[in-house]
């Protein structure tokens, strides 16, 4: 058919928009129910809080055993633990006398004293942060080689062998008094031990006799001046 006039010409065709795509959803997010809140506010809640007070977990006798079971068990662990460290006093009591162990115990006046083979000032030892290691070391009967004990003294042990390095230890309780002057041989080298009186000796075992050498070495070295002039 002809074109009129008046008629307006043909618009080109527009192509076809393509349709949005829906929104997605993170899997995450679409896994996880909708709690409501009386706010409307659906993250607002643990998602899981239905299963805290679950009904059908229940609390019962085999769960009272084995808390009971867990209970004892800490108890004997640390009653055992209590009593491997506990000093042990039962031979070093025999071999030093009550007396001595006292002494090392309560002792609040310690000197070292040099003998055979040792060159250094006598030494206050009183308030010295080791002394309380060394208190230990000839305390407990764990430390000592009760094989080896014999009859006397560190003065004879030191004239009859090479290399010695014999020193003193001298407790006392000037102020109250509770216990005589005790005094301790000690030759380091060898690790051997013995009261003044000369009457017995006994060597300490192979891992305390570096220990007990090094710690005396310490000792040595304190300048008398610094407990003088302590505050």
């Amino acid at each position: 058919m002809p074109d009129t006039p008046n008629s307006p010409p043909d618009e080109p065709s527009q192509p076809a928009q393509p349709s949005q795509p829906a929104e997605t959803i993170p899997p995450s997010e679409a896994m996880q129910p909708a709690a409501s809140t009386p706010s409307g506010d659906p993250t607002a809640v643990d998602p899981h809080a239905d299963k805290y007070n679950d009904p059908r977990v229940h609390f019962g006798a085999r769960a009272w055993l084995g808390v009971v079971a867990v209970l004892v068990g800490a108890t004997l662990f640390t009653f055992a633990s209590i009593y491997a460290r506990r000093t042990r006093l039962v031979e070093t009591t025999r071999f030093w006398g009550k007396p001595t162990i006292e002494a090392l115990q309560l002792g609040d006046h310690v000197m070292l004293l040099p003998l055979e083979g040792s060159d250094f000032e006598p030494v206050e030892l009183t308030a010295f942060p080791g002394l309380g290691h060394l208190r230990k070391a000839l305390l407990d009967e764990r430390h000592y080689d009760w094989a080896t004990e014999t009859d006397g003294g560190i003065a004879e042990f030191c004239k009859e062998t090479d290399e010695v390095e014999c020193v003193r230890l001298e407790f006392s309780d000037p102020t109250l008094k509770r216990f005589p002057k005790a005094r301790i041989d000690l030759e380091l080298n060898h690790g051997v031990v013995g009261p003044a009186d000369q009457s017995r000796r006994v060597r300490v075992n192979d891992r305390v006799r570096p220990a007990l050498k090094y710690q005396i070495g310490l000792l040595e070295q304190v300048k008398q001046e610094s407990y003088d002039n302590r505050e």
